[in-house]
């Protein structure tokens, strides 16, 4: 299986230093065999790093370790003293208030959708529809009342029928 064009080039530097798996040297050592960009790519990449390995090793003064190690303890003042931007707090306040917002209105606007659909379908069909719903499962609904439904009529649980003495 070979390797695509961008797939070798991310892994060229991997190559260099003798990071891959020996399948994927193979596939990469494969694809610069095929692809001249490539071998440009990993010639100029091996000449900078031979250029930078032959750079003396820089060490820091000694006071720069002492000053690494040794915690600064700032003044009580300068810790204090950092306050974050009022625009954040400001942000934050309008995000919490959008959101208690949007939570107390839900209840509204679901109850405006439930008052249209009603108007639109009618009442009876309406409640109808909500304790057939609920008759799968009855203790989702909080509103739920105890409603049975019949093959013709629909009566609260303990109310006489309203429709006429015999009618269940």
């Amino acid at each position: 299986m070979t390797i695509n064009h961008h797939r070798a080039e991310q892994m060229l530097s991997a190559y260099l230093d003798g990071e891959l798996l020996p399948r994927e040297a193979v596939e990469v050592q494969a694809h610069l065999l095929e692809c001249s960009a490539c071998r440009k790519a990993y010639e100029r990449l091996r000449e900078t790093k031979d250029l930078l390995g032959q750079l003396p090793v820089a060490e820091p003064p000694a006071e720069f370790w002492t000053a690494i190690r040794t915690p600064r303890a700032l003044p009580m003042r300068e810790r204090l003293r950092w306050r974050p931007p009022v625009w954040r707090w400001t942000t934050w306040g309008i995000a919490a208030a959008l959101l208690v917002l949007a939570v107390a209105l839900v209840p509204v606007v679901k109850g405006t959708v439930d008052r249209l659909h009603a108007a639109e379908i009618g009442v009876d069909l309406y409640v109808r529809d909500h304790a057939l719903q609920m008759s799968h499962e009855p203790l989702v609904d909080r509103a739920y009342l105890g409603l049975i439904t019949g093959d013709s009529d629909l009566k609260l649980v303990g109310e006489p029928a309203r429709y006429g003495e015999g009618t269940p």
